[in-house]
């Protein structure tokens, strides 16, 4: 078997997905511990995106595949849409988020991805006051307020039962939990504890998605040592 056609779980969003195999942002790549041997997990983020360009470049992007080589796709977005709306250049209505991920889960379902491999991930809280000053360092206005992302958020479960799909609550997760600030790095992305944490909350849905899925060879000590090429023929 070529890697161009093992099984592939696709991380798209924006810089939550981009940092998702860094230090901290290790969600993706505790995903890709968890599927070895089983499925490559591919990172498609992009920092600063919100769900209007994501939705004109998603056919772009699922171009680079073949559907029956996706065993799942997350979409991970809302952080930049809800900023508040004098920062025109993220912002985007509630009603056009909803929309554009109703969309975006639908032109995936058209690439031949079936809607139950798709899993919608709503954006975090925010820590504010650590997210005000990491702006005043770099030059930037904070135009970030929870009250605005819960509505994201919430919007994220609604299109994901609207289109059929699944979708993990990060947002309203992570603030039950006692000091959830500290799973933010700068106030916005997610530190090592906050991306254990999205991890925790998606193994159950990846688990149950990739359940069919065999593991890729043989393990070493079902190999016969005296035909150890009898594996290999054909893959």
């Amino acid at each position: 078997m070529s890697n161009s056609t093992w099984p592939k779980l696709l991380l798209f969003g924006d810089s939550l997905t981009q940092y998702s195999f860094s230090a901290d942002g290790c969600w993706g790549s505790l995903l890709a511990n968890f599927l070895q041997r089983k499925c490559d997990v591919i990172n498609r983020g992009f920092s600063g995106y919100n769900t209007r360009w994501c939705n004109k470049m998603i056919p772009s992007i699922l171009s680079e595949f073949d559907a029956k080589n996706i065993s799942m796709v997350t979409v991970f977005l809302g952080a930049n849409d809800s900023n508040l709306p004098t920062n025109k250049q993220q912002h985007v209505s509630l009603d056009e988020f909803k929309q554009n991920l109703l969309e975006i889960v639908e032109k995936i379902q058209s690439h031949g991805v079936p809607r139950e491999k798709v899993v919608i991930i709503g954006p975090p809280a925010s820590n504010i006051s650590a997210w005000e000053k990491d702006c005043q360092i770099n030059g930037r206005v904070c135009t970030k307020s929870n009250s605005e992302t819960a509505k994201y958020a919430k919007a994220c479960v609604e299109a994901a039962t609207e289109s059929g799909c699944c979708s993990v609550d990060m947002y309203t997760e992570m603030v039950k939990e006692k000091d959830w600030e500290n799973m933010l790095n700068d106030g916005l992305h997610l530190s090592s504890r906050g991306c254990e944490y999205l991890f925790e909350l998606l193994k159950p849905v990846v688990t149950k998605v990739t359940a069919e899925l065999p593991m890729l060879y043989p393990d070493w000590h079902q190999v016969d040592t005296d035909n150890p090429e009898l594996p290999f023929i054909g893959k």
